[in-house]
């Protein structure tokens, strides 16, 4: 079961509608991107998970550093580096994505929500060789 823990938080204007609810299929738990507002295509741009939302132009509240919940866009294993796909899904990192996180519980199965500890203040880009800061 996916649980949050501490975790530190920053409120941004939602750039539109964040506010389905659904865990798995909703924008709860999923990236979004500080500099537009929107669900995160990648974990560049991705400024944190979002745990409390609303409709275009209100506050939202994404967690940016800590233990939160995320939706995984494929299957994840325990210990594996998370990275932002395409609509805001969290996917273990490959070489060539941003690292954001690791996966705290023992196994995500693709549109399920798990745990993760996160910190999308100091992303490490993967190289060929594994992350650099």
């Amino acid at each position: 079961m996916a649980v949050e823990g501490q975790y530190f938080a920053w409120t941004i204007a939602a750039g539109e509608d964040l506010d389905d609810f659904t865990p798995g299929s909703g924008t709860l738990f999923k990236a979004v991107a500080l500099d537009d507002g929107k669900v995160a295509n990648n974990g560049r741009e991705a400024g944190g998970i979002l745990v409390y939302g609303g409709k275009t132009a209100e506050h939202v509240t994404l967690g940016y550093a800590g233990v939160l919940k995320f939706t995984a866009g494929a299957a994840v294993a325990v210990g594996r580096r998370l990275t932002v796909t395409t609509s805001g899904y969290c996917v273990e990192a490959a070489s060539g994505s941003y690292v954001v996180g690791r996966c705290l519980d023992t196994a995500v199965g693709s549109g399920s929500v798990g745990t993760g500890a996160f910190n999308f203040a100091t992303i490490a880009y993967m190289g060929d060789s594994g992350e650099t800061a």
